[in-house]
C-alpha cells in the first residue's frame, strides 16, 4: 500500500512541481506560483489515492472529502512553510518543493489512511 501511495505522490508531486515550475518560468512569483499547483495535486492524489492506494469501496462522501480537505490542508500547509523557508535562503524552487514533500510523505501516509479514507 506504502508504495501505490509513493507512485501516487510522485504523480502529484510531477503536477506540483512541474506547474510551480513553469509558473515561476513565466514570471509568477514563487511564493504565488505553488498555490494553484498545490491544487491541482491535492485534486489529482484525493482521486488516486481512494481508488488507487487505500481501493476504497464505498461511494464517495461529503465526509470523507472534508476529512480528506482536512489532512490536505495541513500537509499542504507544513509542506508550503518548509518550500517558503527553502526559497527564502535562495533554493530553487523546484529542489524546494522536493525537499518540501520528503519532510511531509509519511505523515500524509499515515493521515489519509487513519483519517481521511477510514470507514466509519
Amino acid at each position: 500500500m506504502f508504495f501505490r501511495f509513493l507512485l501516487v505522490g510522485g504523480v502529484g508531486f510531477v503536477i506540483d512541481a512541474g506547474l510551480t515550475y513553469l509558473l515561476v518560468l513565466f514570471t509568477i512569483d514563487p511564493w504565488l506560483a505553488r498555490v494553484p499547483a498545490i491544487t491541482l495535486a491535492a485534486a489529482f492524489t484525493w482521486l488516486a489515492n481512494r481508488y488507487f492506494t487505500y481501493e476504497v469501496k464505498v461511494a464517495r462522501s461529503a465526509n470523507e472529502a472534508a476529512r480528506y480537505a482536512l489532512v490536505a490542508a495541513a500537509m499542504a500547509t507544513i509542506n508550503y512553510l518548509v518550500y517558503l523557508a527553502l526559497v527564502s535562503h535562495e533554493m530553487w524552487p523546484v529542489l524546494a518543493v522536493t525537499v518540501a514533500t520528503a519532510c511531509q510523505t509519511v505523515i500524509s501516509f499515515y493521515a489519509y489512511r487513519r483519517f481521511a479514507f477510514r470507514e466509519l
